[in-house]
């Protein structure tokens, strides 16, 4: 054979084309489901190490025992039962029991609370749930010293309260209105 001559088979590459070729062939045989396995687990540890390094500045610039002179001090919640809003103050589980109303930031409420307190220890005491003014829930129902009260109110709707009310409740109805010191007095020395 002579020399010159080329078997149909070989071919003539140059280089350049060579190298590309290669490339070409290589991505030919890589997957789409191998490239996405590869994004997903390069993702994945990228998340795990993000959160490995926020633990640990959280564990070195945060100090989990609070110190003795922080002045902080945790209390667990109480829920006081013989409080009411004036909302709800006629659906109680008795049959008949007492709401006594006013200010509880008001300069008398420490006479009015010890009035209720002594009437209390009788054996035969109604229950007498307390129902604070200064709150915002209970406030538009409040006309002051210097507004008209209204003693005929019969539902929620038609109160009208002045510094101190106590109200009487019997089967979810108000048959009592007393305000003033003075009648307070007089119905829990009964």
């Amino acid at each position: 054979m002579p020399k010159n001559k080329k078997k149909l088979n070989d071919k003539i590459v140059n280089s350049k084309n060579n190298n590309k070729k290669k490339t070409i062939k290589e991505e030919k045989y890589i997957s789409e489901e191998s490239k996405e396995m590869r994004n997903f687990l390069i993702i994945l540890f990228s998340i795990i190490i993000i959160v490995l390094i926020v633990y640990g500045v959280s564990k070195i610039f945060i100090d989990d025992e609070p110190t003795e002179d922080s002045g902080r001090t945790v209390q667990t919640g109480q829920i006081d039962y013989d409080k009411v809003s004036i909302g709800t103050m006629l659906n109680r589980n008795y049959s008949e029991y007492y709401v006594a109303i006013y200010d509880e930031e008001d300069t008398n409420a420490v006479v009015y609370s010890s009035i209720i307190t002594k009437y209390l220890e009788n054996e035969d005491a109604i229950k007498v749930f307390f129902c604070d003014l200064g709150n915002k829930l209970n406030s538009k129902y409040y006309v002051g010293s210097d507004g008209e009260t209204n003693p005929n109110a019969q539902n929620i709707s038609e109160l009208a309260l002045g510094d101190l009310t106590l109200i009487k409740v019997e089967n979810g109805e108000i048959t009592d209105y007393i305000e003033g010191l003075d009648a307070f007095r007089a119905e829990f020395s009964k």
